[in-house]
């Protein structure tokens, strides 16, 4: 299996009879025939779990992330399975069970401010994980990267690199993944990127063209640097930006008056939409 799949050192490497591997996969990201040819690789086994298993959100738990075991049979079926690229997040390499696993991983999901205010996190994001790894607290480091021994996450190359896990501890035990406001700040962008790009996609559904689907939230963060570029806050005028952007281009930005409307409104209370219909009749 090529290296595009696995962590390059396991092409050559005898897995270590104490250690499990698993894979951290989205099945959003998976059409349904997909994802039973996915699961029917497990021949009636149930090595799989979601780390987020709330029967008052079916939609997450179909829909979002799943911590498999895996062993060379697994990765040796998955081989041709190409629609598997832009679904696979993540490697684990852990002595856990993958039930304790999950149930370990599984608050890294929710994301709290030291106000108090939540908000879903993939926090299985190679740069949500990264900035996890370097800099959440001494307690979600703990319920993150406990008792795993290396954390394998695609760098911006787009190869897997290892993040070094923690010594074992004990869970489950509670914990929540309360962060400082810096790292709030920080992680709540890709919120607002994976809210933007679903409300993008329901909407306006040809928006993206051909972009892969894991790449969409990165182009849509990057648009929304722009935005913040220009000084807009409002949600509402960061969705009309990003609209106009992915649909245009920076051409839309070349016609006479346009900066000026975006300068007005970041800084007054009028929302940009208003303000283009003012002065186009209607959105260009």
């Amino acid at each position: 299996m090529s290296g595009r799949w696995i962590p390059g050192v396991w092409l050559d490497a005898t897995q270590p009879n104490n250690l499990k591997r698993y894979a951290l996969v989205e099945l959003a990201a998976l059409a349904p025939a997909v994802r039973t040819t996915l699961f029917e690789t497990y021949a009636g086994r149930s090595d799989y779990w979601p780390l987020i298993d709330d029967d008052a959100q079916p939609h997450l738990k179909r829909e979002g992330p799943w911590l498999l075991e895996v062993n060379d049979a697994h990765l040796s079926a998955w081989h041709n399975l190409e629609a598997i690229h832009c679904a696979l997040h993540a490697w684990l390499e852990s002595e856990l069970t993958g039930e304790q696993l999950a149930l370990q991983l599984a608050p890294g999901m929710v994301v709290e401010s030291p106000e108090g205010a939540r908000a879903l996190l993939r926090f299985y994001l190679p740069e949500v994980i990264e900035q996890l790894h370097a800099s959440a607290p001494e307690e979600c480091r703990d319920g993150l990267f406990g008792s795993v021994q290396r954390w394998w996450y695609r760098n911006e190359e787009k190869e897997w690199a290892a993040l070094d896990g923690l010594p074992s501890v004990d869970f489950p035990k509670p914990w929540s993944l309360k962060v400082n406001h810096e790292l709030w700040l920080s992680l709540h962008g890709d919120a607002e990127v994976m809210t933007l790009t679903t409300e993008l996609l329901e909407t306006t559904p040809d928006i993206f063209g051909n972009v892969c689907e894991c790449d969409r939230p990165r182009l849509v963060g990057q648009v929304l640097e722009k935005a913040d570029f220009f000084g807009l806050t409002r949600r509402s005028d960061r969705r009309t930006y990003a609209y106009l952007q992915l649909s245009q281009g920076d051409a839309v930005w070349q016609e006479e008056g346009m900066h000026i409307l975006l300068q007005q409104a970041a800084s007054g209370d009028v929302p940009l939409l208003e303000l283009l219909e003012k002065n186009y009749g209607e959105p260009i």
